[in-house]
């Protein structure tokens, strides 16, 4: 098993609308475009709904991704790793978190932890930096605990403004998510978001993300640039 993290993740618009990214290689002169993303939200009486939809410039499906949240609270989650044919979830209830993950070999595990914080996925993550963003935007650092499918656990994370830098009229602040364990930090590299100050969009991610690459004959981790694309609306 490994961590990811995804930025998507930070798709969620809080209304019913469409976000398309394109993840490109990181730290490479190409920068070559490896996948495409698109995320569609929907507001339903129990709550938010959102699918995000991974592809391979085939126009495979190699990954999808379902959240459920209500207000900036993730319910549940889960995923279909098409890559791995691994296969996750989660569900939040009470003061109890709930992992379930399939491998490909259709062996299942399960786990259960006490929720020791606010608990992040990459559903409510939007939803969580746009009704802290006062404090954000003013320098706090905030703790937070993200919903790893595949490690049947939450692992601690801060999140921290770097820096803010403008261009004419347009200004942006650049968040930074850290591992606050030093063994998890020894295998995640920090994850770099920028925002927009106007709509509080994101607008590009760098870091791990969702799908891996082939290589050395078996799947590895990618750490990647993510840029978003387009918001645009979706019917019922």
């Amino acid at each position: 098993m490994s961590i990811f993290f995804i930025f998507l993740l930070p798709f969620l618009t809080l209304a019913q609308g469409a976000t398309m990214a394109n993840i490109h290689e990181l730290n490479t002169k190409e920068e070559r475009k490896l996948f495409t993303l698109s995320i569609e939200t929907s507001e339903k009486a129990d709550g938010v709904h959102t699918l995000a939809t991974f592809r391979d410039l085939q126009g495979k499906e190699v990954i999808t991704e379902k959240g459920h949240l209500q207000g900036s609270k993730i319910l549940s989650y889960e995923i279909n790793q098409g890559q791995t044919q691994e296969k996750g979830r989660f569900k939040v209830e009470g003061d109890k978190i709930r992992f379930e993950y399939e491998g490909p070999n259709g062996r299942k595990k399960e786990a259960e932890e006490k929720v020791k914080g606010f608990v992040l996925s990459t559903a409510n993550f939007n939803a969580f930096v746009k009704e802290n963003w006062q404090a954000l935007a003013s320098g706090k650092e905030m703790d937070v605990r993200f919903a790893v499918w595949d490690r049947l656990e939450t692992v601690g994370f801060t999140l921290k403004k770097v820096r803010e830098t403008s261009e004419g009229s347009n200004k942006w602040i650049e968040l930074r998510m850290k591992p606050t364990s030093f063994v998890i930090a020894a295998l995640v590299d920090p994850i770099f978001l920028l925002y927009s100050t106007t709509d509080q969009s994101l607008l590009q991610m760098k870091g791990r993300v969702a799908p891996k690459q082939f290589k050395d004959g078996k799947w590895k981790d990618l750490d990647a640039k993510v840029f978003y694309t387009s918001n645009a609306p979706v019917s019922n």
